[in-house]
């Protein structure tokens, strides 16, 4: 698997699996994603232009998975029920975030989104961070599997802004690197 910078022409590719990730949330009863028209192609547009979307390629020309991974923080993160491992903040960021992980539904089962979380690892450490922060709804049970299995630890509850409608409650989840 090769993990790499989205181009412009990819978009199309990206929403396909994030629908695919919609979808997915929204057969498990998780009201996240399901507000219309979240996430919307201008927000992958824009995380590309930034260079903050990510592919995950598991055959030539087949991406499989998609995030978005960011070193410029997350003002979501500067309110917690808990407390983060680092004291890194939204203005001074120490951390990378991970944010719209998703996998194709042509892709399951294949460690993607372990392969995504790993390389935001490798990516932190290479740009410097102390660690990788991800939040994820509170009834995402194969997210918060997944995050916890690759050693995150829980660090409390978070807020965010755009719920659109939903739970704005996320369980937030932190490791260093």
């Amino acid at each position: 698997m090769e993990f790499r910078k989205t181009t412009e022409c990819e978009i199309d590719r990206i929403m396909a699996i994030l629908m695919d990730g919609k979808a997915a949330l929204g057969a498990l009863g998780i009201d996240q994603w399901q507000g219309p028209g979240y996430p919307e192609r201008s927000i992958v547009a824009a995380d590309v232009a930034r260079g903050e979307s990510y592919a995950v390629e598991d055959a030539p020309d087949h991406i499989a998975a998609t995030a978005m991974v960011s070193f410029s923080g997350e003002p979501d993160y500067d309110e917690i029920e808990g407390a983060w491992l680092t004291d890194g903040t939204s203005s001074a960021p120490s951390y990378g975030v991970v944010h719209r992980v998703a996998v194709g539904a042509d892709s399951l089962g294949r460690g993607a989104a372990r392969f995504i979380l790993e390389s935001a690892e490798r990516l932190a450490r290479e740009k410097g961070a102390r660690s990788v922060r991800v939040d994820t709804h509170p009834g995402n049970v194969p997210m918060l599997t997944l995050v916890a299995s690759c050693g995150f630890t829980e660090c409390g509850i978070i807020r965010i802004k755009h719920a659109d409608g939903g739970v704005p409650e996320r369980v937030a989840f932190e490791k260093l690197v």
